[in-house]
């Protein structure tokens, strides 16, 4: 666990993640195991209303944020959680082993 005045960074590899929104078989795995809800999503692209209904970008393509990494309390458990080794925490600079 961390202390309060340790600086947490937690790294998304968006290459090797497989995190779907829309997609049954995407993963999910992280959100669902994160005690601390840092984990968040949004749109690739967001949605212009302002153009042509046939010119707007469908926003299906999902990405996972950390917006809110200083609540991480670095228990791995997304970390393990992966199965695509994608997330990286760094504590102070130093990466968590799991």
């Amino acid at each position: 666990m961390t202390e309060d005045n340790q600086a947490v960074e937690i790294i998304i590899d968006h290459d090797r993640c497989r995190y779907s929104m829309y997609d049954p078989l995407g993963c999910k795995k992280c959100l669902q195991v994160c005690g601390a809800a840092v984990f968040a999503t949004r749109p690739v692209e967001k949605r212009d209303f302002s153009i042509p209904k046939e010119q707007r970008v469908d926003p299906t393509i999902w990405v996972l944020l950390t917006p809110w990494e200083d609540y991480c309390n670095g228990c791995g458990a997304c970390i393990r959680a992966c199965s695509y080794d994608a997330i990286t925490i760094k504590i102070d600079g130093v990466s968590l082993l799991v």
